[in-house]
């Protein structure tokens, strides 16, 4: 017991005293190190307070010998401890800090192969493997570097089924291209790039957050300077928001929010970090937004060194005064940048002149000292042109005097060669222009032979498309004729007997009345034809408009209890609402309704007709529902086929449904029986909405 009081003791003294330097900001790191160092030598604390101890002093720490130390005694109590958290994050600071002396890295590397554990070691391994490859590459002074990266690892064989050694393989090669692009502009592929990062992103999207968080880091920072390169100004933006809020959860993590002396590593100082981008994109963050970034910044850099100030702060509030328009102290900013800037700095005077001369054009004004900053931009390109061609002169010179060696050594030899080399060319001139022949020869009868089966293939489907609309044709007449043929054989037959003086009077009475039916029958039949021949001589859609269709339909339905006169059924009009707009032609879809409630009755002796509208997934629905006799499920789609009936004893053409799904193609819409309906029938009509 006594012991434990000693440690919590202990861990209360050094949380207090890790938080009043934080708060104070006043206290010295030497003396807060020497209070570290003698905690570190109580025998009370615990390894696991001993290995926080040796992060904080790597974190107060400036040398970097003295931060491997550190980092080292941290590593063996993590490894101690099985702490997988601490083990990786001390190994990849390590790996980072040892990018450049192999037996170092690869020992390390060779660690966390033998105590990272779990089923994320192999992303583990894989960003230890990865990052500090991508460092030396993102430090490097010529592209040979990136070239030897992807050597090594295509030597190394990665196996690109194992997700990890494939993001493994992603990063080096993302990095490489980016590293190669830098000095050759001419062989940019950013969209190549922009697919690698995203397939580490998705390669890595459900690992847990403490291992995943690296390489989204990675792909967000990639992406973002891709963006930026490419003045994709919104998607850069939302890359910096992810960029902020990956930093927020990142410091959530206990190897982070145990740091108190994390500095200027801090969750602030990274932030300042997205917030510098942010202001290239003004226009795109807003001036609300970035007067709320620049009082942060400002306030963050207030208490900071001269070195942060410059490197960090001014530039963001360059570009923050020239977004605001504040032209006269973005002009006070640039003078700084550059009087701070060492005159032997060429690249970077050359990049703070340019945006000085574009200060003075924005701004209409100070044109002395646009026009001043102009002729010294123009003398600093031209002194480092000199110097560059000076360089290039002394190379070319040396490799003169080389190849002169060379070239009397083995002039003898090169007259040899050029007179096999002059041989060897006429022969693959010849050979080159005979194969050029046989080609475009093959290819001529190739595209001869092609040429001929498509014909043959446009002729045979020509002909059949012939002989189909013969059959059509030839089903048309003989349905037409067997359809007028009955109403005809009535009509002739009961007019003769009409004229038989053998048949009494009594016996004629109906006959005129058979007649008049059959007339009338004979007639339908006609107008039904001719609707139908009107409908099939085009595909195009007919004229539409925005349409109310309530009133329309309620007046069809009117005129269906008017013809019922009280009696049954009983015609119903329902409806979500006293509007319903559809685009359509209501002299068409006029035709449509009319018909199915003029069947709804025929087949109604008594119930309900019920006409009803509705919106449904976007679409004006009406259905025409009725309690008659109903329609079996397997003959949905047989009633629209033209001159179907199922009764032959009730009246009717069999063209009416046909001609319903003919207007209902023109309008865009679609009619059909809803099968699952047993009650009766149910009809249903699908139109576009009223836009």
């Amino acid at each position: 017991m006594k012991n434990c009081m000693i440690k919590l003791n202990v861990s209360v003294c050094l949380m207090l005293f890790c938080l009043q330097t934080v708060l104070a900001g006043e206290t010295d790191a030497g003396q807060v190190k020497t209070h570290l160092l003698e905690t570190l030598q109580d025998t009370a604390v615990s390894p696991q307070q001993k290995m926080q101890l040796y992060i904080d002093l790597y974190d107060l720490s400036d040398d970097a010998a003295s931060k491997r130390t550190y980092l080292r005694e941290a590593l063996k109590l993590a490894v101690r401890l099985k702490d997988q958290t601490y083990i990786f994050e001390t190994l990849d600071i390590l790996c980072r800090s040892y990018k450049d002396e192999a037996d170092s890295l690869n020992y390390f590397r060779r660690l966390g192969e033998e105590h990272l554990t779990g089923p994320h070691k192999n992303f583990y391994l894989a960003w230890l493997m990865s990052y500090p490859s991508v460092c030396k590459m993102d430090e490097a002074e010529k592209p040979d570097e990136a070239n030897a990266e992807i050597t090594r690892y295509k030597q190394h064989k990665v196996d690109l089924t194992d997700k990890a050694q494939e993001v493994q393989w992603e990063m080096i090669l993302c990095s490489a291209m980016e590293c190669i692009e830098y000095f050759s502009p001419s062989v940019s592929n950013s969209d190549a790039r922009i697919a690698h990062l995203q397939n580490i992103r998705s390669l890595t999207e459900e690992l847990p957050f403490e291992v995943r968080y690296k390489f989204e880091w990675y792909y967000l920072t990639r992406i973002e300077f891709i963006y930026r390169a490419e003045q994709r100004a919104k998607e850069a933006v939302e890359a910096l928001e992810q960029l902020e809020q990956l930093y927020d959860a990142q410091f959530e993590q206990p190897f982070y929010q145990q740091r108190a002396y994390l500095g200027t590593s801090g969750r602030e100082a990274l932030r300042m970090g997205v917030y510098s981008e942010m202001f290239y994109f003004g226009e795109v963050i807003g001036r609300e937004r970035a007067d709320k970034i620049y009082s942060r910044m400002e306030e963050y850099y207030r208490d900071k060194s001269d070195d942060e100030i410059e490197k960090m702060f001014l530039p963001s509030a360059f570009y923050y005064y020239l977004y605001t328009r504040q032209y006269d102290l973005a002009m006070k900013t640039i003078d700084e940048l550059l009087q701070r800037t060492d005159s032997t700095d060429t690249n970077l005077r050359t990049e703070l002149l340019a945006k000085k001369i574009d200060l003075v054009s924005r701004w209409k004004q100070h044109y002395k000292e646009g026009f001043d900053a102009f002729w010294q931009y123009t003398n600093l390109m031209d002194d480092h042109h000199v110097e560059e061609t000076n360089e290039q002169l002394a190379e070319m010179r040396s490799l003169y005097e080389v190849d002169k060696l060379k070239l009397e050594q083995g002039e003898l030899q090169a007259r040899y060669h050029r007179i096999a080399l002059g041989v060897m060319m006429i022969l693959l001139v010849v050979f080159f222009v005979w194969g050029l022949y046989q080609y475009r020869l093959t290819k001529r009868l190739q595209a001869t032979k092609l040429a001929l089966l498509e014909s043959n293939k446009q002729v045979a489907a020509e002909s059949e498309r012939a002989k189909a609309s013969d059959r059509m044709k030839t089903e048309f007449l003989q349905s037409m004729c067997h359809e007028i043929r009955t109403p005809l054989n009535a009509i002739c037959g009961f007019s003769n007997l009409l004229l038989n003086k053998d048949i009494d009077a009594e016996e004629k009475k109906d006959f005129p009345g058979i007649i008049e039916k059959s007339s009338h029958q004979l007639t339908d039949l006609f107008e039904d034809i001719l609707q139908v021949a009107e409908l099939s001589s085009s595909f195009e859609l007919f004229p539409m408009e925005k349409a109310d269709i309530r009133p329309v339909c309620a007046a069809l339905l009117d005129a269906c209890r008017e013809r019922v006169a009280g009696s049954e059924p009983a015609c119903q009009l329902e409806s979500d609402s006293d509007t319903c707009f559809a685009t359509t032609n209501l002299h068409y879809l006029c035709r449509i309704v009319e018909h199915l409630l003029n069947n709804a009755l025929k087949f109604t002796a008594s119930g309900i007709i019920r006409l009803s509208l509705s919106q449904v997934d976007g679409k004006v629905r009406i259905t025409v529902t009725d309690t008659g006799v109903g329609i079996p499920a397997d003959k949905a789609e047989y009633i629209f086929d033209r001159f179907t009936k199922l009764d032959e004893f009730v009246p009717g053409t069999g063209l009416g449904l046909y001609s319903c799904r003919l207007i209902a193609a023109r309008l865009g819409a679609s009619v059909y029986l809803d099968t699952s309906y047993q009650e009766g029938a149910r009809f249903c009509i699908d139109l576009p909405a009223g836009a």
